[in-house]
């Protein structure tokens, strides 16, 4: 298990092996570059830890539990996580500000607690068969296993198609689950098949919001940003910023430049062309004074990496920008150990204002015509798709489905001409949609908080922050993300959503202001973050490659989709009658993950 994620950790190996029982880990080293290897026992060597990820306030909690008599034996952040669950018992998690994936061993209550950070930066995965428990930071771990199922799951190819991620706990495999952000697994030794998920945090945005005024949200949001980034900077090896054009990553930087003046690196990739990120990387590099990297991509490129992107992602994820970010992290990896970036404004902020915008109003004209549903006939899924059908399952359908349906971003596209799915696949969605709604939705103060929660849930911790980690340890790279630290987030609930995204936009109204007050520039930048430009490449250079991928007779989309609606579908991409380049390549990815990756044994 340890052989095959040597990119996570390698620095280093460690094992604890008993009856029984064997946990394991690999080292990237950061912090105690010496004294921090795993796993960490107390003083007694009752309780220890194998671990993943950094805990950003570790030097406050020592000093808070040297003070109440614990004992520390070395300078790292991981031995915090035992004295804290000595001290708190698995009410710990209420005093972390950090990411994380850990196996804790309790040897007084012969039990290891598992555990996700709050918002998923860190993946955890885990399977239980026949009195059988295993975890790891990589699903590939688990296949090495004789006895872990490699049976996959009849439903998740759809899911995946329609939402290009899965939501948790699903995976592509009926037998290895995902560990939920923001929960842990007590696992008894003596019965492992008593283990249950359970929830240690959820984002709540339903409490009434304090900070409604733009001035006193700004003004607190930038100590809260200060303090933020000076705890991510915490590390025993060089750091630098992954940077795009993009209000988020300058955002990091900026703030990252005031705690090393004339030290910082910075780290871009682009594709050429006038939209390359590199330009407007370049100009906010020269504003802060960091010294920049930057490297330009090509179709060729994106080819000989598809494989590796595949084998590292473990799952196929359906964000191209995975290339991108691998490419930047492996560019970094030459200069730095660490790795800054911009990842979580968006959920927490208001980011995406164009279909925040775009969901609202739809839901707002669904709320009148959920008045008439008495009056309107129930829809048939299995029906033609039509003006009348369409408004009368708008009439009949819950908001939380419809916002779900909304979220949909591969097949079947847009609802009025969908595509690539047969009517039975239209009315499974149909129905998974309500099934994944009930499981999902928590209500919040209003509709636009929902929306923020559903996608910080699903979008951010099992696409995004999936793509983040996968990528960034492919290239043996720590990347941390300080707009996701907790008090980043416990700030930006007390802030009104119409502080957050105004009627009309722009989104993130209120970190657009904290930025503009602290660069003295204009409030509105284009929103970027790394464009592959898979539409030129997938209608020039890639599509050959592509076409024979998809159509091939052993297609694995083949085995799932009908070949004729895929095929009118592909014929519509390439007249421009549908923006499909993204579903394109998460079918690609599927292609390569099912046939070279899912089928044999992880390298």
């Amino acid at each position: 298990m340890l052989a095959c994620i040597v990119h996570r950790g390698p620095d280093g190996a460690g094992t604890h092996v008993a009856p029984g029982l064997a946990l394991g880990m690999r080292r990237l080293s950061i912090i105690d570059l010496e004294g921090g290897g795993q796993p960490v026992w107390n003083e007694d060597r009752t309780i220890g830890i194998v671990f993943n990820g950094e805990i950003y306030n570790y030097i406050e909690l020592t000093a808070q539990l040297t003070a109440a008599g614990h004992v520390f034996r070395t300078h790292s952040d991981t031995e915090v996580l035992v004295h804290l669950y000595e001290e708190h018992g698995e009410a710990m998690f209420k005093k972390l500000r950090g990411m994380f994936a850990f196996a804790l061993l309790d040897t007084r209550q012969n039990r290891l607690l598992v555990a996700r950070d709050h918002f998923g930066q860190k993946p955890l995965y885990y399977t239980l068969a026949d009195g059988r428990f295993a975890f790891a930071s990589e699903l590939k771990c688990l296949l090495t296993l004789p006895w872990v199922s490699r049976e996959r799951d009849p439903e998740a190819f759809l899911d995946y198609v329609s939402w290009l991620s899965l939501p948790p706990p699903r995976t592509h495999f009926q037998h290895i689950h995902k560990l939920a952000a923001g929960s842990f697994l007590a696992v008894p030794l003596a019965d492992v098949n008593a283990a249950r998920p359970r929830k240690f945090w959820s984002y709540a945005l339903s409490a009434e919001p304090d900070l409604t005024a733009l001035d006193p949200a700004v003004e607190a949001l930038d100590a809260t940003l200060r303090d933020s980034v000076q705890k991510h900077l915490r590390a025993d090896v060089p750091v630098g910023v992954l940077l795009s054009s993009g209000l988020d990553s300058r955002t990091v930087a900026a703030y990252a430049q005031d705690h090393q003046p004339g030290g910082m690196q910075t780290f871009t990739v682009g594709f050429g062309g006038p939209d390359s990120e590199t330009l407007g990387a370049a100009e906010t590099a020269r504003e802060i004074g960091s010294q920049h990297h930057t490297l330009e991509l090509t179709s060729d490129d994106f080819l000989h990496n598809l494989e590796r992107i595949a084998w590292h992602l473990d799952e196929p994820v359906g964000d191209p920008a995975a290339f991108a970010v691998l490419k930047v992290c492996e560019l970094a990896r030459q200069h730095v150990k660490v790795l800054l970036s911009g990842e979580g404004s968006d959920e927490l902020f208001a980011g995406y204002d164009t279909r925040y915008l775009g969901m609202l109003a739809t839901l707002r004209r669904s709320a009148t015509l959920r008045h008439c549903a008495p009056f309107l006939p129930q829809p048939d899924p299995a029906a033609a798709p039509s003006r009348w059908q369409r408004l009368a399952s708008r009439a009949h359908t819950s908001a939380a489905a419809e916002a779900l349906s909304l979220r949909l971003e591969g097949l079947p596209g847009d609802v009025r001409t969908p595509r690539g799915l047969t009517q039975d696949q239209l009315v499974r969605l149909h129905r998974r949609t309500h099934e994944f709604a009930l499981a999902i939705r928590r209500p919040q103060r209003d509709t636009l908080s929902e929306l923020l929660t559903v996608d910080l849930d699903w979008q951010l911790a099992e696409s995004l922050l999936q793509k983040a980690d996968k990528m960034s340890m492919g290239a043996s790279i720590e990347l941390r993300t300080p707009l996701l630290d907790l008090r980043v987030a416990e700030l930006a609930a007390r802030i009104p959503s119409a502080l957050k995204l105004p009627p009309g936009g722009p989104g993130k109204f209120v970190l657009r202001h904290c930025l503009a007050r602290k660069l003295n520039e204009p409030l509105n930048r284009p929103k970027r973050g790394f464009p592959v430009p898979l539409r030129e490449w997938f209608t020039g250079p890639l599509r050959g490659p592509l076409e024979d991928a998809l159509f091939a007779p052993n297609s694995a989309a083949l085995a799932h989709l009908d070949g004729r609606l895929l095929r009118a579908a592909w014929d519509d991409f390439l007249s421009g009658a549908w923006d499909g380049a993204r579903t394109l390549y998460s079918l690609w990815l599927y292609e390569i993950w099912s046939q070279k990756i899912a089928g044999t044994p992880a390298a």
